[in-house]
């Protein structure tokens, strides 16, 4: 394992297992499953620091230290919510836009096209990209963060002629790749949640979370998220969700044994 520093959203997420509060002695045995975390001499300043700014809180000194996630600090998590995405009703419209940037400025399509692409948006042909909800608010960000001048057509469409929502779906995403991503997320939560099951020490438990939440973002990372309603037919998301919340209160229940049987 790589010795950087510590993701603070990793240390966060330690809250949401299952435990609201974490002894001092429990919080530094998770923290021992990031190998980082000994060979760093920043990253044992790490507590204070979110402590400092207000993202958990202390109770006591010492080893009878306890510590929580303050509100500012579950509001800091930005965490995938894709049941939340899957579940936001489509009007039946189709939002599409069209750019025409010149040649001499190549360099602003290919912002362009990183930007729309890190927002998901299908690209249904060359330059036109479509998505299933309001899209002129994500294009003005685009073009405010990146200081392009406004060289966009935008479009509401709601009715098809020659193609249906299908081909359009299909079209507009690479879902060869995307059921990649989710079949090695599948195969790869069946020996994560075994692990955990069997795990007796925190640091195991530490470290297999870490694990399943780089394996789950890397499932989702092309995943546009698309209501239910247009969701192809071999679209394995939901069965990756399933998995990742039953990791995660395998991990809970877990979590919670080691610590009893430690302090028993």
């Amino acid at each position: 394992m790589s010795r950087v520093r510590i993701d603070y959203v990793e240390v966060l997420e330690m809250f949401l297992w299952g435990l609201d509060k974490l002894m001092c002695p429990t919080f530094n045995n998770l923290l021992a499953g990031y190998e980082e975390f000994a060979h760093r001499p920043g990253n044992r300043e790490l507590l204070r620091r979110l402590e400092r700014q207000g993202l958990i809180q202390r109770q006591g000194r010492g080893q009878n230290a306890s510590f929580s996630i303050t509100e500012t600090g579950r509001q800091r998590l930005a965490t995938l919510d894709p049941q939340r995405a899957w579940s936001l009703p489509w009007d039946g419209c189709w939002r599409a836009i069209t750019f025409d940037v010149p040649e001499n400025r190549r360099k602003d399509r290919k912002v362009l096209w990183r930007a729309l692409r890190a927002h998901r948006i299908g690209l249904l042909q060359r330059s036109v990209w479509i998505w299933p909800h309001p899209l002129e608010p994500i294009v003005r960000r685009i073009i405010k963060a990146e200081g392009i001048p406004e060289c966009f057509c935008g479009l509401e469409v709601r009715g098809l002629f020659l193609c249906t929502n299908e081909e359009v779906v299909a079209s507009s995403w690479d879902w060869e790749e995307i059921g990649r991503r989710h079949h090695g997320y599948l195969k790869q939560a069946q020996h994560l949640i075994s692990d955990a099951k069997s795990a007796t020490e925190l640091a195991e438990l530490t470290n297999l979370a870490r694990r399943e939440r780089a394996a789950y973002e890397y499932a989702f990372s092309f995943d546009p998220f698309l209501p239910r309603i247009l969701w192809p037919r071999a679209y394995r998301g939901a069965a990756v969700e399933e998995r990742h919340r039953e990791f995660r209160d395998v991990l809970g229940k877990r979590l919670s044994s080691v610590v009893a049987t430690k302090n028993g």
